[in-house]
């Protein structure tokens, strides 16, 4: 498939990928490479240029967006909150779903201490846009919506945002918890995440470059090893 924006250059080229099921698939590559538009086209936030996107031989422009939505999910950079409590947010992944349900899955994420340490627990306030938590609470509230949607497809844009350590090992957690047994793409800005990847996908300038397990792509000292040198690199200063 290819894609460009209305009145402007293509931005993917020839993009021709198949993904594993039950797969965790890492898409890397510098700012600007396409790795974003990728994942935009697989929830069908847009649609390519040309070419199709196919889950199970099925093209998404045929399914209903109420059963896309349901199976496809995309957990963004800053998921979205709305005012209300952690439980309404959270339950926004599957309406209905009672408080001991949402706690079950806060504990299967390994995030029952978190949850402990809140004021009121799963009825703790989140605030206009969820103000009142940090970046990194909102992301896991956002990976705890997702995880009780129980999507066959997982798109993940991984946060940078600078989280305290304590944050940052819930998130992992999460993540471990929120992948297993299902198909999950990550746009993956730390390459840690890549590393531990069933399957390591590199654009540049709109093209895959590179496609393999890291270890075989460092070893082949072509774009992912430079990026990850780099990358590398950072993590000692």
């Amino acid at each position: 498939m290819s894609f460009g924006y209305p009145g402007g250059p293509t931005v993917l080229y020839d993009v021709a990928l198949t993904l594993a099921p039950r797969s965790r698939v890492a898409v890397v590559g510098e700012t600007g490479s396409g790795k974003t538009t990728f994942a935009k086209l697989l929830t069908r936030l847009m649609d390519p240029a040309a070419g199709r996107v196919l889950v199970d031989g099925v093209d998404l422009r045929e399914v209903r967006f109420s059963s896309l939505r349901a199976r496809i999910v995309m957990v963004p950079q800053d998921g979205f909150l709305f005012e209300g409590t952690i439980a309404a947010n959270v339950r926004l992944g599957r309406p209905g779903t009672p408080d001991a349900d949402i706690a079950l899955a806060l504990t299967e994420l390994g995030l029952l201490d978190w949850l402990e340490g809140l004021p009121h627990g799963l009825h703790t306030e989140v605030g206009q846009r969820g103000e009142q938590l940090s970046a990194g609470e909102r992301q896991l509230v956002a990976l705890a919506r997702a995880y009780l949607a129980d999507p066959d497809l997982l798109v993940l844009d991984e946060a940078t945002s600078a989280v305290d350590p304590a944050t940052e090992v819930r998130i992992a957690r999460a993540l471990e918890g929120l992948t297993r047994g299902r198909t999950a793409l990550t746009i993956a800005h730390r390459l840690s995440t890549a590393e531990a990847a069933d399957d390591v996908i590199v654009f540049d300038a709109g093209r895959v470059v590179e496609r393999g397990r890291h270890s075989d792509l460092v070893d082949a000292g072509g774009v992912y090893s430079r990026l990850h040198r780099s990358w590398a690199a950072q993590q000692r200063v």
